[in-house]
C-alpha cells in the first residue's frame, strides 16, 4: 500500500515543497538547526550529509553557506525534491546509495532525523561501520540532528512517520543512545550538544 506522504506528493505535485514546510514547522524549525550546522562547519569544508531526502536542510544551509561543497546520499531512489535549482546544481546528489558506498574525501559528516528510522538492532552496526568509513574519507567533525523521546511533539512525530511516511518500525533514538554509541566507536572525539527547540537535538563529534 502507498503510503499516505507519498500520496499527498503526487497530488499536490509543484505546490508539494510549499506544503512540505508548512507541515515540517510543526515538528521542527529548521532555521534554528542550520543555526547549529552554519557555526559548527568550517569555511569550505567539504561536507557529506547521509540520508538527506528531500533536502530541505541542505537548501536552507546552502543558502547561508554558499562555500559548503555537499554531497548527498540516502537510500530513496528519488532525492532532493526541495532543493532550489541553484543549490541543486552545487549538491551531488547519489539516490539508492548507503554511506559505505561513498568514496571522496569530506571534511565533515551531517545526519539529520535519520537514525530513529534504523532498526534499533542495527545501530550499532551502523555506529561502527560510520566510525570506518569517516577514518576513510578523513572527516573530523560529525553533526548529528535527532528528536528526543520527551513531550506530543516527539510522540506526533513518531506517528507520523509510522502512519503518513510508512514507516511502522520507527523508534526514537534519544541523546543518551547516541552518547553511548559515541563512546564505543568515536572514543577520541570531543563531543558537544545544542537544543535547536525541544525535543530536537544536535550531538557534535570532533577529533
Amino acid at each position: 500500500m502507498t503510503p499516505p506522504g507519498q500520496i499527498a506528493r503526487q497530488l499536490l505535485g509543484r505546490h508539494f515543497v510549499s506544503a512540505g514546510n508548512v507541515y515540517r514547522r510543526i515538528f521542527v524549525d529548521l532555521e534554528k538547526v542550520v543555526d547549529v550546522f552554519e557555526r559548527e562547519l568550517p569555511r569550505n569544508a567539504r561536507v557529506l550529509d547521509i540520508g538527506g531526502g528531500d533536502g530541505a536542510l541542505v537548501e536552507r544551509l546552502l543558502n547561508r553557506r554558499p562555500d559548503l561543497q555537499v554531497s548527498m546520499c540516502d537510500l530513496a531512489p528519488n532525492i532532493g525534491a526541495f532543493l532550489s535549482e541553484p543549490n541543486r546544481a552545487k549538491v551531488q546528489l547519489h539516490p539508492a546509495t548507503e554511506f559505505g558506498q561513498m568514496t571522496g574525501v569530506y571534511d565533515a559528516v551531517t545526519i539529520a532525523d535519520v537514525i530513529h528510522h534504523v532498526p534499533v538492532a542495527q545501530r550499532d552496526p551502523f555506529f561502527a561501520d560510520l566510525a570506518k568509513a569517516c577514518e576513510r574519507w578523513g572527516a573530523r567533525k560529525l553533526i548529528l540532528k535527532d528528536v528526543e523521546p520527551s513531550g506530543w511533539r516527539s510522540r506526533l512525530a513518531v506517528w507520523t512517520d509510522r502512519y503518513i511516511t510508512g514507516d511502522r518500525h520507527v523508534v526514537p533514538f534519544s541523546r543518551a543512545c547516541f552518547a553511548n554509541h559515541a563512546r564505543s566507536h568515536f572514543a577520541r572525539a570531543c563531543r558537544h550538544s545544542a537544543v535547536p527547540g525541544w525535543p530536537n537535538y544536535c550531538e557534535v563529534l570532533s577529533w
